[in-house]
């Protein structure tokens, strides 16, 4: 005839479940925290009062005969405010990228008409004009404005597009996340 299982024998199971080591678990129990090994490899008993802790810790893991699952849900007590402020937070930073953005195509735009009319300029110097210096002057004044295309051209736009469109979608994520939790215009509890 085989032995039943005793409650000592589900402590690896309990122990793991709940994330407990050895000594939070003796903690939890009463006793020390070798009593605690010696009882997961039957070694020893736990005292009657240690014992009784188990099968409540069994039925809240939902490992105990005839114990319905755990719900999945959302504690009602859960604060969803760090939630919100993040949602908030994205919008925020959206739409100042926005201006930003707005900012960056206009100095783009300003610097594409200073390449296009700046060659012009040289090209149609008076003949008493310092070619050499006015040249020198043209060159430099293209050169920055290759450089600030770099900084604010097509390619530096895109690029903070598609931060603006990653938090739209991730304020839009987090504002889903509120609205399935009911967490929408009650605040955080």
């Amino acid at each position: 005839m085989s032995a039943s299982p005793t409650p000592e024998s589900s402590l690896p199971q309990l122990r793991a479940h709940y994330d407990l080591s050895q000594l939070e678990m003796s903690e939890l129990l009463g006793v020390s925290r070798a009593l605690v090994a010696l009882a997961e490899t039957g070694q020893r008993s736990l005292p009657l009062a240690a014992r009784e802790l188990l099968p409540p810790l069994a039925l809240v893991k939902g490992t105990a005969p005839g114990a319905p699952a755990a719900a999945s849900y959302p504690s009602p007590l859960a604060d969803w405010e760090p939630l919100a402020a993040h949602q908030k937070k994205c919008q925020q930073q959206a739409a100042r990228l926005r201006r930003e953005l707005v900012r960056m195509q206009e100095k783009a735009a300003q610097h594409y008409q200073r390449l296009h009319m700046l060659p012009d300029l040289s090209a149609n110097l008076p003949a008493s004009a310092d070619r050499q210096r006015v040249q020198a002057w043209v060159e430099q004044r293209l050169e920055e404005a290759r450089r600030e295309l770099q900084r604010s051209g097509p390619a530096a736009q895109a690029l903070l597009a598609v931060r603006i469109k990653a938090l739209e979608y991730e304020a839009a994520e987090a504002l889903r996340e509120l609205a399935m939790a009911g967490a929408l215009g009650r605040g955080s509890r």
